[in-house]
């Protein structure tokens, strides 16, 4: 079915998406606290990062600046569920024995391990960076497997928990990532947090994490094959999510859906349920965080969260149709943050992206302003346009955080459509007569369509979010040129004496045979 729909033109794509109307991140921000910078500095060898200071194998590509933002994000969210868990912890106690004393979350120190505390599980831990940044700087720790299959790898990890003294929090383990998951799906030896970032996609991995994981944990996951989730790769895309990727301009906000349909999927068989805690499309990455309830009547609901899209490849214009309609009474409890963001080296773009994804709209997926002109054959609309018009004709808007010139938005495609008609009319661009359109083409048919409303591009007073109206930088560019993903971690082999003299011979006879004779001469 996937190579007939390659090979002719469809006016329609037909896709299986995942969470539907529910946010992709419930999250208030409170950013009332005292910061300071964390300090980065890195050599070919060793790389201080937040708290953790480690040393990197000689030659190999273990280490990639692009992704100090993903570790801090990880450390503000993980320091947030180790304070529940804790104040669960400190309930249960108090139920068995009123008069027990119980530390606040606020007195716990950082580095000492807690009995009853998190325990955690970063599958593919390669340095134990992660891990270590985990220990020295989230209180309310009881164990952290710092796992990997190479060899060489657990020895970095090894010698880094010792450099960093944290041997009685972070165990290193040598194992294959699904042996280690699936050897903790008993109850008592289940994991609290379970933290995802392989190289390329996570699709192999969700299964163990889903089954190791405690009730109401966690699980953090990384994705970097973004080329399959943007479309460019649907047949791989396909295989490894069960969903079919669109090539549009919300591909990053269909990238996250699609990696939570496919955990969905994992979860339903285990009478799981997953919670959106929060996700973000970032750089050339997604990172998800992933809470686990348990129950079978709450698994079975979900399937009025899941809908095919249907996507004209012309518009980009959207619709969705529900598997299913969820019989359950839900009430979504609004997850409160508070991120303490201190020694964290990139806190400006952390606010930043929360405020937006805290302003973003729980409606799915989003227009893209270019695109919108590109169809109605005009100049790219003002965001303060658009957002007015659809402000003044009773519909909610925002941004996403996955694209700067974006349009999230309740009000119904028609009105959009309205709108930007309306637009293409007053706007200087000049534009073919109608009698010389093709009257079967779409482009005619967006035009001479009647308009069903009022449009009205008075600037409304709520067009400006709060996080332009605080001079927030939402979108930052690269800090530096090559700002990217880096190349498969690959340990460069070490050379004995004898490679070495052979080597030395081989060029030694090169550069005889190249040196010009005394007859040539």
């Amino acid at each position: 079915m996937i190579t007939y729909l390659s090979r002719i033109r469809v006016n329609f794509f037909l896709i299986r998406t995942s969470i539907l109307n529910r946010r992709l991140s419930t999250v208030a921000i409170n950013d009332n606290e005292d910061y300071s910078l964390s300090t980065i500095m890195t050599d070919s060898v060793q790389v201080k990062e937040g708290k953790a200071n480690i040393r990197l194998p000689e030659g190999a590509v273990f280490y990639n600046p692009a992704q100090v933002f993903n570790r801090d994000l990880s450390v503000a969210c993980l320091r947030l569920v180790s304070k529940y868990h804790h104040e669960n912890e400190c309930k249960r106690i108090k139920k068995t024995d009123p008069n027990a004393a119980c530390v606040s979350f606020d007195e716990l120190p950082a580095g000492v391990r807690q009995e009853n505390g998190l325990k955690i599980a970063e599958a593919l831990s390669a340095t134990g960076l992660r891990s270590i940044r985990y220990a020295r700087e989230i209180p309310g720790i009881d164990t952290i497997y710092a796992n990997d299959i190479d060899a060489g790898a657990v020895e970095s990890i090894k010698q880094n928990i010792e450099l960093n003294d944290v041997k009685h929090l972070v165990q290193a383990s040598h194992d294959d990532a699904m042996n280690l998951l699936y050897s903790h799906r008993k109850s008592d030896n289940q994991f609290h947090v379970v933290d995802l970032d392989p190289y390329g996609t996570p699709g192999q991995f969700l299964d163990g994490a889903v089954q190791c994981i405690k009730k109401n944990g966690v699980i953090c996951v990384t994705a970097t094959d973004m080329a399959s989730l943007c479309g460019n790769n649907p047949h791989s895309c396909y295989s490894k999510y069960g969903s079919i990727p669109l090539h549009e301009p919300f591909c990053h906000e269909f990238a996250l859906r699609m990696i939570l349909y496919a955990l969905h999927l994992q979860a339903a068989r285990y009478d799981r349920i997953i919670e959106p805690l929060l996700c973000m499309s970032i750089d050339f990455y997604v990172r998800l965080f992933v809470r686990i309830s348990y129950g079978s009547a709450k698994a079975q609901s979900q399937l009025g969260d899941i809908a095919t899209v249907y996507n004209c490849t012309y518009c980009s214009s959207f619709f969705f149709q529900r598997y299913g309609q969820a019989s359950l009474d839900e009430r979504e409890r609004l997850l409160n943050i508070n991120f303490r963001l201190f020694s964290y080296a990139y806190r400006d773009r952390m606010l930043s992206m929360l405020y937006v994804v805290k302003e973003e709209l729980p409606d799915p997926l989003y227009f893209d302003n270019g695109k919108l002109a590109r169809v109605m054959h005009t100049h790219i609309p003002q965001n303060k346009a658009i957002k007015s018009a659809l402000l003044n004709a009773g519909y909610r808007v925002s941004t996403s955080h996955a694209r700067q010139d974006s349009i999230k938005t309740n009000a119904p495609h028609h009105v959009i459509w309205d709108i930007m008609r309306a637009f293409a009319e007053q706007s200087s661009t000049k534009r073919a007569s109608t009698e010389r359109l093709n009257t079967e083409s779409p482009y005619y048919r967006l035009l001479t369509k009647p308009s069903t409303i009022q449009v009205d591009f008075t600037e409304h007073p709520d067009w400006e979010s709060e996080a332009r109206k605080n001079k927030l930088i939402r979108f930052m560019g690269n800090p530096h040129a090559r700002w990217g993903p880096i190349g498969k971690a690959v340990a460069k082999k070490k050379r004995s004496s004898e490679d070495n003299d052979s080597i030395q011979n081989k060029k030694q006879t090169k550069s005889d045979e190249d040196s010009p004779t005394e007859e040539v001469l």
